[in-house]
């Protein structure tokens, strides 16, 4: 099934011809002289020569069909320009168009009740120097072929530009600012992002980032200053293979954020040459300005940029070649693995191939591991008992939150509890607490390392429970039915969610918040799990377990037990699945992720309710 968002665009080529067909003023034809500047082009930008064409006044709702020199500045209430051929210009000539405001927000969709250029089904436009200021979008692109950005001001505009199921485009010596969103590539490919600046975008939850890729591959983001945005400086979403260097990045919160280690390139492999980034620490013993240490990149697979520029604009300064200091990290050994399971309202703990689980005394009603891997954070009542794994002593706080649901936050030292009456998150360092209103009616819950907000899986869908707006739910995305069992990606960037009563899994985008997916089984999902390369799903059901693979949604390997499945857990080393089995059978089994084969049977006394796999 194709996703919601790749759908937009032919909503948006329809809405486009709806555009043209109102009453407005179409272009003269004059003769077209453009230059346009080859998307692949390297090196330093050039700027495209001024088109030969007398300068026209333009009314707002312009139809272009032929190079178009502006001679006015423009004030409208709705479009200003629509373009509706291939090979052309449109020359600003220097001037401002004005826009009615930027409209409510509309995310995930584009914001389209107000554009200053819009373009669709098109090849080799151009669109150069003038300011676009206060509309819903300053250039919208959808469905666009090699055509061109040029020496343009957005500010001030919802999106600043918004680059739509586009490719072989560029964008280049323009300045994105002070918009909400500031420029935003959705499925679109093969594009160049050169020598502009994306400064100082605001936040409007979500919004703040400097430059945005959903789903995009391929991309060239060379030599742009990303400074100063309340957001992500640069904003992956689920966009691999892309191409970032000779950038500067500075002041962004945070600067970027990236899924695993092999979705991007952070730098020239041939140049060995990266990014420079402000907050860089480490240092240039050799003096090539290049900095002797990789500056890593916030995500959890360790991707790094290994050649950081240890100046602003190091390129234009470096004068020899970078004297190679980097060594890619060794495979890092397997983590030991060891089992928690609720099971009679209590804790049992114990190694994965050991015949029997040892108890411990704590009780608990809701588990949870830190980021770390290893702090069980277990919850009973009013009793939160933080306990490090590998031998340190547990403590146990009284919370305020009663009957809720525990979970850790990304920062690595919070907990989360989440219930009927209420949030908290508190820090178990400090013991400093904070409060949120929340009247829900939470299952699951889902924190991301990549927001600082939960999603909560409740009969109406996925709430986002937003943790610095003071406890808004502001979203719910809504599923095909009641959520049920509910897992989410290591990247942060997808939650699996059952939905009870249906044999559907709905795939929720934690970025677009919007369903995207819908993965079709033959029973209803008990529970979830997702691997540690995000490249497989695990599903328990009353009848056993299904490995599908999520590259083409198969399922690749199935098994059976006597009890029904009650909850899934994967190791860290990607090579065991836990499942534990209630009923007929109430015990633990370990499978092998690949045809999953049982390896270990696990007896317990009382059916599990909760399993979780922590790591050393």
């Amino acid at each position: 099934m194709r996703v919601r968002a790749a759908g937009i665009a032919l909503l948006i080529v329809a809405a486009v011809a709806c555009q043209t067909a109102r009453p407005g003023t179409e272009a003269a034809p004059v003769a077209s002289t453009s230059a346009g500047v080859s998307p692949a082009a390297s090196g330093s930008p050039t700027p495209t020569p001024a088109i030969s064409a007398t300068a026209q006044s333009a009314q707002c709702g312009q139809r272009i069909t032929a190079d178009f020199l502006l001679a006015n500045d423009m004030t409208c209430t709705t479009d200003a320009f629509v373009i509706n051929a291939d090979n052309v210009t449109l020359d600003l000539g220097g001037r401002t168009i004005t826009g009615p405001g930027m409209g409510p927000q509309t995310w995930p969709l584009p914001q389209l009740d107000s554009v200053g250029v819009r373009t669709g089904g098109h090849t080799n436009v151009t669109i150069r120097n003038g300011t676009i200021s206060q509309f819903s979008t300053g250039i919208y692109f959808v469905d666009e072929v090699k055509s061109q950005i040029e020496d343009v001001t957005s500010e001030r505009n919802r999106f600043g530009f918004y680059i739509h199921a586009s490719s072989q485009n560029a964008i280049r010596r323009s300045t994105v600012v002070g918009n909400v969103y500031g420029l935003h590539l959705q499925d679109s490919n093969d594009n160049i992002i050169e020598g502009n600046n994306l400064v100082r975008q605001t936040y409007n939850s979500p919004g703040g980032f400097g430059i945005y890729l959903y789903r995009s591959t391929g991309n060239r983001i060379v030599e742009n200053t990303i400074e100063n945005n309340v957001n992500w400086g640069i904003w992956f979403s689920d966009a691999k293979n892309n191409t970032i260097f000779h950038n500067n990045v500075a002041g962004n919160s945070p600067q970027v954020s990236d899924n695993n280690p092999d979705a991007n390139h952070w730098y020239d492999a041939d140049k060995k040459e990266g990014n420079w980034w402000a907050d860089y620490k480490g240092t240039d013993a050799d003096n090539d300005l290049i900095g002797d240490t990789p500056y890593g990149i916030l995500g959890p697979g360790g991707a790094v940029d290994a050649y950081p520029f240890v100046a602003r604009d190091g390129w234009r300064k470096k004068t020899h070649s970078t004297i190679d200091h980097y060594q890619p990290p060794l495979a890092r050994p397997p983590r030991e693995v060891r089992l928690v399971v609720v099971s009679g309202g209590t804790v049992g703990i114990g190694r994965p191939h050991d015949s029997a689980l040892a108890p411990t005394w704590v009780h608990a009603s809701s588990v949870a591991v830190q980021t770390d891997g290893r702090t069980l954070l277990a919850l009973d009542g009013k009793a939160l008992t933080a306990w490090d794994l590998t031998g340190g002593e547990p403590t146990t706080r009284t919370v305020a939150i009663d009957g809720g649901i525990v979970g850790a936050n990304r920062d690595g030292v919070s907990a989360l509890i989440v219930g009927p009456r209420g949030a908290q998150q508190i820090d178990l360092t400090t013991g400093q607490q904070e409060f949120f209103d929340y009247g829900g009616a939470p299952q699951e819950l889902a924190p991301s390392y990549k927001h600082n907000h939960i999603f909560v899986a409740t009969p109406r869908g996925v709430e986002l429970l937003y943790l610095n707006l003071g406890g808004r739910t502001p979203y719910t995305v809504p599923l095909d039915g009641p959520a049920g069992a509910m897992s989410m990606n290591g990247s942060g960037t997808r939650i699996y969610t059952a939905v009870r009563g249906k044999n559907v899994i709905d795939v929720v985008d934690t970025e677009q918040y919007a369903v995207v997916q819908r993965i079709t089984i033959d029973s209803e999902a008990t529970a979830i799990a997702v691997s540690p390369g995000e490249d497989a799903l695990y599903v328990g059901t009353a009848n056993g377990v299904l490995a599908i693979d999520l590259g083409n949604e198969r399922v690749r390997a199935r098994t059976s037990f006597l009890g029904s499945v009650v909850d899934l857990a994967i190791s860290p080393n990607a090579d065991e699945l836990y499942v534990a089995l209630a009923g007929l059978q109430h015990a633990v089994a370990v499978l092998d992720t690949a045809a999953l084969r049982t390896a270990n049977i696990i007896p317990l006394q009382a059916d599990p309710t909760k399993l979780l796999a922590a790591s050393y």
